[in-house]
């Protein structure tokens, strides 16, 4: 028996992580302005996030522009386990 996925599950696993870091984001942003606690400091910080949110997502781009997501993942393969008992490196 072989469990295969395909690799573009992961890249919709990965869509739903950034949606719940973009939901966390606007949640973060909302409150510093309806706090009041909108200071300079604040301000980089928040500036200093969004700037790595997205060279990170830039570097993503180009990391996987090239990957064919078509191609399947193999998770579980029963010949795994019998190559390794019928092997004769005992």
């Amino acid at each position: 028996m072989i469990i295969t996925i395909p690799l573009y599950v992961i890249l919709f696993i990965y869509l739903g992580y950034l949606v719940v870091v973009g939901v966390f984001s606007f949640i973060n942003f909302t409150h510093l302005f309806h706090s009041g606690s909108l200071t300079l400091v604040s301000f980089f910080v928040t500036l200093l996030m969004v700037a790595l949110a997205i060279i990170t997502l830039y570097f993503t781009f180009i990391f996987l522009n090239e990957v064919d997501w078509r191609q399947t993942l193999t998770l579980w393969n029963n010949e795994w386990i019998s190559n390794t008992l019928n092997s004769s490196n005992f």
